[in-house]
């Protein structure tokens, strides 16, 4: 199979036409350039953030804020560059909230495991144990079951990807955001 080569100026103009078509209500366009852009963006995003996962969300985040703001794009100006400054936006939010959490939800781990061990022989545990379980049951419900899936279940990204009929992606997408709505939720009671 012959591979077609492209001029920057072909590639403007295929770039304008899949903006305008996506704009139009074409999924689908959208889809052709984000395939055609995402190995750059994840280069931009492991470059930044030097974490696969975080890489791989932060491509989420980009694509999901690019479509939303479709509309607002110039088709006289290049693609790519828009996109990878919405990337390093996301990468900064990334950076920015690693550094505020002061606890990190894997130091609760354990209470996420379905463990047989006597819960109620250790008070402190069994009261840390009950929060947690509060702080999940407050979330979404695509979330809470994202995480019982994950954690309760044992199952892997993939595998929940396939449960689910969703992307892989999205799968990692939502177990970070359900993470970072756990930690918000837990980070005062945990202090107090």
């Amino acid at each position: 199979m012959e591979r077609k080569s492209y001029n920057s100026t072909q590639i403007a103009n295929r770039d304008s036409q899949l903006v305008h078509r996506a704009q139009r209500g074409e999924s689908v366009a959208f889809e052709i350039l984000a395939d055609q852009y995402r190995p750059a963006i994840f280069a931009q995003a492991m470059r930044m953030l030097r974490n696969h996962e975080d890489a791989h969300d932060a491509v989420q985040e980009t694509l999901l804020k690019a479509c939303k703001a479709l509309h607002t794009f110039d088709t006289d100006r290049p693609m790519l560059p828009w996109l990878l400054r919405i990337c390093s936006n996301c990468c900064v939010d990334t950076i920015r909230n690693r550094k505020k959490s002061t606890e990190s939800l894997d130091a609760h781990e354990y209470n996420l495991m379905d463990d047989n061990s006597d819960v109620e022989a250790d008070f402190e545990r069994s009261q840390s144990s009950d929060i947690l379980q509060s702080a999940i049951n407050r979330l979404p419900s695509k979330y809470r079951e994202i995480l019982e899936m994950r954690h309760y279940r044992h199952m892997d990204v993939n595998e929940i990807a396939e449960h689910l009929g969703k992307p892989e992606g999205t799968v990692k997408s939502w177990l970070f955001r359900a993470r970072a709505m756990l930690r918000k939720d837990l980070t005062p009671a945990m202090i107090a």
